[in-house]
């Protein structure tokens, strides 16, 4: 019996040691525990009735050495269970109580003190090991909240590492990433394999927006991304860096008319319409390439080149792609030396306004003079106004500008006939800044000029580009008493639909609807809707790029009064036009010039 009980203990032991390095799951750990509880007890039992019989075989010191053997044996046993406290309950129960009667029964006085002294120390034991469980309990609880917290901050991390370089919309790289990725594509190139960045805009997408809601515009920005991810390859990285700009990096080519045809690609699958609930949407988008390390070296000077091809698609060719090559270098060259140049113009106010009537067209009487930068360097000669307003934009220098030339502006101004007015043009960065505003009031404020005898112009790009703060903005400009124009009306992507949420006094025709005019039908049905609808909406109209007598006769037919153009007068300078005289003297020199 003996031989059997060690063996079944060494066994047992043997199969712990196997278990020293596996980590158990929850279901195995619990059958364990249940299956120790029942072993010990077992053996408990078994090495007492084997205890119990040699009892009876011996003497006085024999049956001492047994209640020694016992009782060291159970306490040890329960000590060695501190932590598993069933089992240690279980072998008190099973071992412990029959040991303490069975020895009470034998009337020694001897065995009956080692009964009771048992009985007082099995349970002082059975008293600690509750109160070491329950401490053991609330580490292992506590560790476990810990391991708990730390998977939940772990997860938090994640979510919010996929946050900082993922678009939430598309699911593609961000800004972040992409911007990472290519840095570390450059780090890693030492032997500069050639690859290409390109830039991808929509052409077209604002409009989504305005008309079919924001939800239909990201379900189109969704869309985009998911046929740009099956037209590339799989080493393409692609990414969504602005609201309707995209990214790629890509491992491709030189050459570049491989470059073109995959921008042909591209561009020919987003011009597939988009379905949306509301009906088709059709949308285009224009590309920008630069070849590393052709175009530069670093990732800023990569992304600055495909920038200005991008642009250059843009401006000439919208929905074609552009590489950028050595004569763009040179126009950046060219365009940094007007950027120092016209900084330091600003600074010495080196600026200068000339002026074009606006007529009456019934009678030839000028009623407003519509007020024009120019800027004239002298080792750069004459700069055009859209190349010098679009770099004094994008250096932030535009509101000084604004600002120097409305005051020299509004000086002429008051030397004028009281009837007439100033029609001055505003600039994105000027109807977003809520100073601007202000300042421009106080320069009237200033020179005592009421605020009805200027009209501020804002073309029809700027007013779409963001319809609501663009309307916010004119509605404060009127509250102050200033007249509002829409520019350029018919230039861009607008509908007639809305005028109605646009707030403005008076729109001026685009000059594109005037130049064939007189041989083209639909033009001058467009021009008459247009005329009609201000007279419904009670707002001023005039029409720009007018050049001839015919032209002017045809418009007032069509019932326009206000009109402005070569035929009248060319852009000049305040001395050169005659504010008291009607516009019959400047038109041969118009004419003429």
């Amino acid at each position: 019996m003996a031989a059997i009980l060690s063996f079944g203990c060494i066994t047992r032991a043997l199969k712990w040691y196997g278990f020293r390095h596996k980590n158990f799951s929850l279901k195995e750990a619990k059958h364990q525990i249940k299956m120790t509880v029942l072993f010990a007890v077992i053996m408990g039992v078994g090495f007492s009735i084997w205890s119990y019989t040699l009892y009876f075989y011996g003497d006085f010191a024999l049956r001492s050495h047994v209640i020694y053997y016992m009782s060291i044996t159970v306490i040890g046993i329960i000590v060695c269970l501190i932590h598993l406290p069933a089992a240690a309950w279980s072998i008190s129960i099973s071992v412990g109580i029959p040991f303490v009667v069975f020895f009470v029964f034998t009337g020694e006085p001897i065995f009956i003190a080692i009964a009771s002294n048992f009985a007082l120390v099995t349970i002082v034991l059975v008293t600690v090991t509750l109160s070491y469980y329950r401490a053991f309990s609330l580490v292992i609880n506590a560790k476990q909240e810990l391991e708990q917290q730390h998977r939940h901050t772990q997860k938090l991390n994640d979510q919010n590492e996929i946050l900082a370089n993922q678009d939430g919309l598309t699911k593609l790289a961000n800004r972040r990433s992409f911007a990472n990725h290519l840095n570390r594509k450059l780090a890693s190139n030492t032997v500069k394999h050639s690859f290409i960045v390109g830039l991808i805009d929509l052409d077209g997408f604002k409009p989504v927006n305005d008309i079919h809601g924001h939800a239909a515009g990201d379900r189109v920005l969704s869309d985009v991304s998911e046929r740009l991810r099956k037209l590339l390859s799989e080493d393409c990285f692609l990414a969504r860096i602005g609201g309707d700009e995209f990214a790629l990096v890509i491992d491709h080519s030189e050459v570049h008319e491989e470059i073109h045809a995959l921008g042909k690609r591209i561009t020919t699958a987003l011009q597939v319409p988009f379905k949306m609930r509301t009906g088709l949407v059709q949308i285009s988008g224009s590309c920008g390439f630069a070849i590393y390390p052709e175009a530069g070296n670093t990732a800023e000077e990569l992304m600055d080149r495909a920038d200005f091809a991008l642009y250059e698609a843009k401006s000439k060719s919208r929905g074609a792609s552009i590489i950028f090559n050595n004569e763009h270098e040179r126009l950046i060259r060219e365009k940094s030396r007007v950027e120092l140049a016209l900084t330091q113009s600003v600074s010495s106010k080196q600026m200068s306004l000339h002026y074009q009537p606006i007529v009456d067209g019934f009678n030839d009487e000028i009623v407003g003079l519509e007020a024009l930068a120019r800027w004239h360097h002298s080792e750069l000669g004459q700069i055009p106004p859209e190349q010098f307003i679009a770099i004094a934009e994008k250096t932030g220098i535009v509101t000084e500008i604004t600002l120097y030339l409305f005051e020299k502006a509004i000086t002429d101004l008051k030397r004028w006939p009281s009837h007439m007015f100033l029609s001055f043009n505003l600039s994105v960065h000027d109807i977003i800044s809520p100073d601007t505003i202000q300042q421009l009031s106080q320069v009237l404020q200033k020179y005592d000029v009421p605020a009805n005898r200027v009209q501020f112009e804002i073309t029809e790009t700027i007013m779409m580009s963001d319809l609501d703060h663009c309307s916010n903005v004119t509605r404060e400009l009127q509250q102050k008493g200033f007249k509002v124009a829409l520019d350029d009306f018919g230039s861009g992507y607008s509908s007639l639909s809305y005028i109605h949420k646009l707030a403005f006094d008076s729109l001026k025709i685009d000059r594109s609807f005037v130049h064939n005019l007189h041989i083209d039908i639909r033009s001058q049905g467009v021009v008459k809707t247009i005329l009609e609808l201000c007279t419904s909406f009670n707002v001023g109209c005039t029409v720009e790029g007018v050049e001839s007598e015919e032209q002017k006769n045809l418009l007032l037919t069509l019932g326009c009064k206000h009109m402005q153009g070569y035929y009248f007068y060319r852009p000049g300078p305040i001395e050169d036009i005659n504010l008291t005289g009607i516009a019959s003297s400047s038109k041969q020199n118009a004419n003429s010039g």
